[in-house]
């Protein structure tokens, strides 16, 4: 099978994030109705951000356009999606589930720089998830009591918590690296060209 050149890959992969995004909007459009006001806003940021994206995928190869393409991307599908009732949140639920679009699209990131996930992104991005999904809970209700009150009374216990989880993969990681995912110290193993990769020259 003859190897398919760079500018048809390239044309590939345009087609698919279009068909992507036509896809998506049909979706949008069926859930809000024929009749329905379209959210333009919306739907031009997950457009820039598909644009964005396809420029870290094809041209500007930097880790932080890829980051920067996909959060916005997915930043404005949810926003369509809830504009159109797609899915059942409000306004008030999107900081919340940016905190979490933003840990995924940061292994995802990971991803495509290293081609493997890295503890020194793994549990950075969990972390956010997890506070995400703490903040969603509070947004929707789930618990109770405000989000200020729950800080005020709970806050150093969490702070304590996350000190000892941090501590723990410490030495885990020193003491059971046979089971751990890279038992490298990956700290050390972050070189200026790693970082001059994500940033850019």
């Amino acid at each position: 099978m003859k190897k398919i050149t760079v500018p048809v890959l390239n044309a590939l992969l345009a087609a698919g994030v279009i068909l992507i995004i036509v896809g998506l909007l049909l979706i949008s459009r069926l859930s809000a109705g024929w009749g329905s006001e379209i959210p333009a806003f919306s739907i031009a940021i997950m457009v820039f951000g598909a644009a964005v994206f396809y420029v870290a995928m094809t041209l500007i190869h930097w880790a932080v356009f890829f980051f920067t393409g996909l959060f916005v991307f997915c930043m404005g599908l949810c926003m369509t999606f809830i504009f159109t009732n797609v899915l059942p949140f409000t306004t008030e639920h999107l900081w919340p589930i940016c905190v979490i679009l933003c840990g995924i699209c940061l292994i995802l990131t990971c991803v495509f720089k290293h081609r493997k996930i890295r503890g020194v992104y793994l549990f950075p991005s969990l972390l956010i998830e997890v506070l995400g999904i703490v903040f969603l809970l509070f947004s929707l209700d789930v618990i109770k009591i405000s989000l200020s009150l729950f800080v005020a009374k709970w806050g150093p216990l969490m702070l304590i918590l996350a000190g000892a989880a941090l501590v723990g993969v410490f030495f885990w990681q020193r003491n059971f690296n046979e089971f751990f995912p890279y038992d490298k110290d990956e700290l050390s193993d972050l070189t200026d060209e790693d970082e001059k990769g994500f940033y850019g020259d």
